[in-house]
């Protein structure tokens, strides 16, 4: 094996790798901020008719997942099967981000609907020729679970500095308050330079993070020339990942588990704008302030992780970063329902929300490192116990799992956001304090429920690292399809 293989991955690659991850993340991230908040309170789009275009777009994207991941496992191009889908992906994702966050004016709500549906479904689409490949190449870097957990940590920190910076300009250069409009996030005119910037970040990250990891990631398909390809079948593709499902206890725990802690997240950042705009009362300085609190935390949880994953199983830490991620969601509103909270405008209230957010950004930052490891070994074990390799279409299944939980936790958002009927174009100040008790009420109850499936899905898990050393040891040796 070369030094790339077994574990020597230049550093340049390892930097870059973190930088493939920031157009899922970035999407990510306007999708769960920003998207129903603008179609819904900026633009006056019905909350639900909001949600349903954003779910149908994101689950005929996850639906596709694992398809594309077969696909990249069996495709040959020029750049190598993953680089080059993922270059081809570059510049239409960014134009479509763009276009998803620049609507014309005097829509009316089937033209909303159908603007948001398409362009949505697009964005979602066509990065996914980039994401999907791009999940591939933890695996395909390296075997070695210590290297595995090192560029995990090198994705998260980086998506979580990109996020902290882009978080930091959208407030200060994009939604910018004015005399008339105070708070800049409902400001239409703002967000033409708010697609700009995104789509900007979105292009420039997605191509460093593809440019530096195409050299190791060919060196290692040429290792493996003299194995002959698998040729593309969309039904063995099914039916390989139904036994993924069906057959493995740990995939299928890792994949529920994800699932219902991404209905947690996604529905609960599809409030945080409205929670933050009206049950809080924050200014826009401070939305944004509490937003980055997550980003810069997860950073910071990131890089300690380092330390953590050596001396602590992967499962311990990800269940402790679901149950971080958790606490920090409901208890603030949940204490101000009991009046355990200071009051709105008050600096003590904003620092509590402040702390809250940190807990919520290590736990991310535990979940997103943890993750590439245990659903790169559950790959492994699939390749052991099935004796054929899978592991474009099973890594697919990360995205897919956050996907199908966005699309469902918009849908919920999107109902929840109508039926509160929060008043579009009022100060936060005119909102009646029975609509903001609903509010809280909502964002508790289903992030709860969510959140308590999620662990015990999680609890079911169990790969312990004496026991993938031996799979790790067979997979050397063991030949496969």
């Amino acid at each position: 094996m070369s030094e790339t293989s077994s574990g020597g991955v230049p550093l340049h690659a390892r930097m870059a790798f973190g930088f493939t991850a920031v157009i899922e993340s970035t999407k990510f991230q306007i999708y769960e901020v920003f998207l129903i908040f603008y179609y819904a309170q900026v633009l006056g789009l019905a909350g639900s008719l909001a949600g349903l275009a954003i779910a149908i777009s994101i689950f005929t994207d996850a639906a596709l997942d694992p398809l594309i991941g077969s696909y990249s496992d069996s495709f040959r191009g020029r750049f190598g099967r993953r680089h080059t889908l993922m270059y081809a992906a570059l510049l239409p994702v960014a134009v479509c981000v763009f276009m998803l966050f620049s609507v014309p004016a005097g829509l009316s709500q089937l033209g909303l609907f159908a603007w948001l549906l398409i362009f949505s479904l697009s964005v979602r689409l066509v990065g996914s020729f980039y994401a999907v490949p791009a999940a591939a190449i933890a695996a395909e870097l390296t075997t070695s679970a210590e290297l595995r957990a090192e560029l995990g940590i090198w994705r998260q920190a980086i998506v979580a500095g990109v996020g902290a910076l882009l978080t930091w300009a959208i407030f200060a250069y994009a939604l910018v308050p004015t005399p008339e409009i105070p708070r800049g996030q409902e400001n239409p005119a703002n967000y033409p330079r708010f697609a700009l910037l995104v789509a900007s970040v979105i292009l420039v990250c997605a191509a460093i993070g593809a440019w530096g990891t195409q050299r190791p990631v060919q060196q290692r398909e040429r290792e493996l020339a003299e194995v002959k390809p698998r040729k593309f079948d969309i039904v063995e593709s099914l039916r390989a990942a139904w036994r993924a499902i069906a057959e493995l206890r740990n995939f299928r725990a890792m994949f529920l588990g994800l699932l219902f802690a991404g209905v947690m997240g996604s529905y609960f950042r599809a409030l945080n704008l409205h929670i933050g705009t009206y049950f809080w009362q924050l200014s826009t300085r401070q939305t944004g302030t509490w937003l980055l609190a997550v980003q810069v935390a997860t950073f910071a949880a990131a890089l300690a992780s380092r330390f953590a994953i050596r001396r602590v199983e992967p499962k311990i830490l990800y269940m402790t970063g679901v149950a971080l991620m958790l606490g920090g969601y409901v208890l603030p509103p949940g204490l101000r329902l009991l009046g355990l909270m200071p009051e709105n405008g008050t600096d003590s209230l904003v620092w509590a929300l402040y702390a809250a957010n940190v807990g919520v950004g290590v736990g991310t930052g535990l979940i997103m490192v943890c993750s590439a490891v245990m659903f790169a070994e559950t790959a492994d074990e699939y390749a052991y116990e099935k004796r054929e390799s899978r592991t474009g279409m099973l890594l697919a299944f990360l995205p897919l799992g956050n996907k199908m939980a966005s699309s469902i936790g918009k849908i919920l958002a999107g109902i929840i956001v109508q039926w509160i009927a929060l008043p579009v174009g009022k100060p936060a100040q005119a909102v009646p304090v029975d609509t903001m008790t609903d509010l809280g009420l909502a964002a508790v109850a289903l992030t709860l429920v969510a959140g308590c499936i999620a662990l015990a899905c999680y609890s079911r898990y169990h790969l312990p690292r004496a026991r993938y050393a031996q799979i790790a040891d067979a997979l050397r040796t063991q030949p496969r399809n």
